[in-house]
């Protein structure tokens, strides 16, 4: 199997994007310092006894002072050092908290203030909410939010207003359509533990809101290798290149697989002409002599075909065969969506191991589960269960296998960009979505007296609608998915 893929890829957790957002000196929005200037006017050790007394007259004592304490608080420039020096370990680390939980109030009081400037963001009883919705963003994701507007924000170089930057950025259009998807989902609480769930796990979301997973299977057929090929190298183009994959051409030489750009298909030749076939005589005549060039096909092997249009017929082939390891009733193929009805998962949000197709964020979790690891695309609005590193849903569309060993840190591999990986998938969940999100509602209405979000239909078109722009974005780039 090919093996395209650095395997230098995120370690330990992710930091809470509003963490990152006052390392980057959010402060900035709000023109206040984070920590002010301390002069000490006297500072004495006797025995263990530490004294310090500050230029505005605080006098601050600690008992079991050493030399290196003398030292580090007669270096210290501010009174937030100050005070971590003097202060018992556990009460400095609680008074620490304590300023970092008021940092991250202030700075996203002041995003949220950013983001109600957008014509995209309405505030309302210390909420916020996507225009056209009526449902709470999940703080994090409001978090996300503010960071990436403040990305834009400093970044601004034109002429655009703030709205036509964000709309004309991927991460925010991808954050989103996401929750658009979300607000599709019967189960508010499911939505809520999802973002959650991706931010935890260094998961990136699509352009259109979706997101990669991952999963395992069983191979049915014993010589799936063109299918890894296709697959691996149809989403390598796509998410590590950022090409298109109609451009190249797969060939099969001496056993190895390969790609060809259709720029390097044929090479330019020149011959010199000194007589011409004259149709008329029907025969050869002397001319001027000049140079004819022309293309000729570079010989690669055997020809397998399209890249695109391989990856697209996937579903057909023989070998593309595969199935669950616990019921091995399914029918799994790259590039065919797998489903099960609705009415049979369990939208328990704590459950994991409850009815419906699971899927996780780290291969350690599928140990023993299949001998083949996939990725999968999956729809915000399809999920119905969500815990620590697995996850349920009823569909999701397998993309492309990988190596058991490498599954986890591709997925997590920052040179691979999920952003590019959906626009097919997009188009089919955009096919007669208003009936079926109306339809997702009533079904669960009937199922449950508890947890359900009030939407009205009203809602559900506006939501719909706000989907339905990201064809204009796709244009020619659309393949239909049978």
């Amino acid at each position: 199997m090919s093996k395209f893929l650095s395997l230098d890829w995120f370690k330990g957790r992710v930091e809470n994007s509003i963490d990152r957002v006052i390392a980057n000196k959010l402060d900035s929005m709000t023109g206040e310092d984070s920590s002010s200037s301390v002069v000490i006017k006297q500072i004495k050790l006797v025995n263990d006894q530490l004294t310090v007394v500050t230029g505005n007259g605080t006098i601050l004592t600690k008992t079991g002072a050493t030399e290196d304490d003398f030292n580090s608080a007669n270096t210290a420039t501010t009174e937030q050092q100050l005070e971590c020096i003097m202060m018992d370990a556990d009460v400095a680390q609680d008074k620490e908290q304590q300023r970092r939980d008021i940092e991250r109030a202030k700075a996203l009081q002041v995003g949220i203030d950013a983001l109600a400037e957008l014509d995209d963001f309405r505030t309302e009883g210390g909420s916020c909410y996507l225009v056209g919705t009526n449902r709470t963003m999940p703080g994090l994701l409001v978090e996300r939010f503010i960071e990436v507007v403040y990305r834009i924000k400093q970044n601004r170089s034109d002429y655009n207003t703030l709205q036509e930057l964000c709309d004309k950025d991927d991460e925010y259009q991808s954050l989103k359509n996401f929750f658009m998807w979300c607000c599709l989902n019967p189960r508010a609480e499911v939505a809520n533990e999802l973002y959650r769930f991706l931010q935890e796990n260094s998961f990136r979301i699509t352009k259109q809101g979706f997101f990669v997973a991952l999963r395992n299977v069983v191979t049915l057929h014993g010589s799936p290798e063109l299918v890894h090929f296709i697959s691996n190298t149809y989403n390598k183009v796509k998410a590590v290149w950022g090409k298109k994959p109609k451009k190249y051409t797969v060939f099969l030489e001496d056993g190895e697989y390969k790609i060809v750009h259709q720029k390097a298909l044929y090479e330019t030749r020149t011959e010199l002409v000194e007589e011409e076939w004259d149709d008329y005589e029907e025969c050869y005549i002397e001319c001027e002599p000049y140079e004819n060039s022309f293309e000729v096909p570079i010989e690669y092997g055997e020809k397998i075909g399209n890249l695109k249009d391989l990856y697209l017929d996937l579903p057909n082939r023989h070998e593309n065969r595969f199935t669950d390891d616990w019921t091995k009733t399914f029918d799994i193929r790259v590039g065919k969506p797998v489903s099960m009805p609705k009415e049979d998962c369990n939208w328990s949000t704590q459950d994991c191991a409850a009815a419906g197709l699971h899927f996780t964020a780290d291969q350690i979790h599928y140990v023993g589960c299949g001998d083949q690891a996939v990725l999968v695309l999956i729809n915000p609005m399809k999920v119905v269960g969500i815990g620590e590193h697995k996850g349920r849903c009823y569909e999701y569309l397998p993309i492309m296998t990988v190596p058991s060993d490498e599954a986890t840190s591709i997925l997590h591999d920052l040179r691979f960009d999920t952003l590019q990986l959906d626009e097919d998938y997009a188009i089919r969940e955009l096919e007669e979505l208003e009936s079926k999100a109306k339809d997702g509602f009533t079904t669960e209405v009937k199922k449950h007296e508890f947890n359900i979000p009030h939407m009205t239909y009203t809602e559900i078109e506006d939501i719909v609608a706000n989907l339905s722009k990201m064809k204009e974005r796709i244009g020619d780039r659309i393949s239909t998915i049978e």
